[in-house]
């Protein structure tokens, strides 16, 4: 079960002094400890994911008590990077192009970091060497934390600039282009520029983290060519194209971008790209918000392709939620 931001704000908020109706934080403090006891009995499973940080680090009053909520639940496990995830499943579509057999894996190791189906007490003595689980954070630093807000802001530019365009082109065609431009600007010369304008920043942290990131993208096409990748052709195949992370991050913005609606586009959209296209493909449930539920169920029926259910923040969701949560306990 993987648990939006708005989940985890509203249960870390109703555990500590933060302001609250009585009858939310009751409500928010029960589902809290209705998923506590029913990880702690391993019959679910929340696992944390980089994007609880990166979110949660955006609000400092309460970055600190949300990054302790989401602990307490995961207990341990954890989602890969994104970037680690989509590099693999990139691998394993290089494999499928050349029309042969990827090396065998655990197929939870893909995604997760540890076996999800592993006992709490098992996962905390193979990471930590003890049956009691040790909770270190950190908070980033304020400068890391504007340039984030900033490339929310420039998102939001773009997006608005995309809808403004009225290209006719069909629903086929519109996620073709996204899926095209998904694969550019990751490994195409928009990367490239990318490090390059952030080498361009001055500060020495700046330009080791660019030298860094152009050696990762160099390892990737190395790696991709001792697989047996020879030429560009992969980077619009099928086999890359239909990957579940290029499948619903291009999709969603498609969707978005496609279908007509009031709703003016938010610094967090592209970030909910990446969060559902991470956790949809192997968790049987995902809290998001209302837009992106909409998109996901009622357009694009994802809940039914990635067998996911998927819930909202709104009343009806939450009790629904917390029902589905008593069920498995009991």
């Amino acid at each position: 079960m993987y648990l939006d931001q708005n989940y985890l704000s509203n249960m870390a908020k109703a555990r500590s002094s933060h302001p609250m109706n009585t009858s939310e934080r009751d409500f928010w403090k029960a589902l809290f400890h209705d998923l506590k006891s029913a990880v702690v009995a391993d019959k679910i499973a929340c696992p944390e994911s980089e994007f609880h940080q990166e979110e949660s680090s955006l609000d400092r009053r309460t970055e600190a008590v949300v990054i302790r909520t989401a602990s307490e639940l995961s207990l341990g496990l954890e989602f890969r990077l994104w970037d680690s995830i989509l590099d693999s499943l990139i691998e394993e579509a290089a494999y499928k192009f050349l029309g042969k057999t990827p090396p065998l894996t655990e197929s939870w190791a893909i995604a997760f970091t540890s076996d999800p189906r592993a006992t709490v007490e098992s996962r905390l003595e193979a990471i930590l060497g003890t049956k009691v689980r040790v909770d270190v954070s950190f908070s980033l630093p304020d400068k890391i934390i504007e340039r984030r807000r900033q490339s929310k802001r420039e998102w939001v530019v773009d997006a608005e600039k995309a809808l403004k365009r009225n290209t006719g082109r069909s629903w086929s065609d519109e996620l073709l282009v996204q899926k095209r431009s998904f694969v550019y600007v990751l490994y195409g010369p928009p990367a490239l520029l990318s490090l390059m304008k952030e080498s361009s920043r001055g500060t020495q942290y700046d330009m080791l983290n660019a030298g860094a990131k152009f050696g990762e993208l160099l390892k990737k096409f190395h790696r991709l060519t001792s697989i047996g990748i020879k030429d560009f052709s992969f980077f619009c195949s099928d086999e890359l194209f239909n990957i579940p992370f290029v499948d619903i991050f291009c999709s969603l913005n498609a969707a978005y971008n496609f279908y007509k609606h009031e709703r003016k586009p938010r610094g967090s959209d592209l970030t909910d790209y990446a969060i559902l296209a991470t956790a949809i493909p192997y968790c049987d449930v995902v809290t998001t918000d209302k837009f992106m539920k909409e998109l996901l169920v009622n357009i694009l029926h994802f809940d039914e392709k990635y067998e996911c259910q998927i819930f909202s923040a709104s009343e009806e969701d939450r009790q629904a939620l917390q029902k589905l949560v008593r069920k498995i306990n009991h």
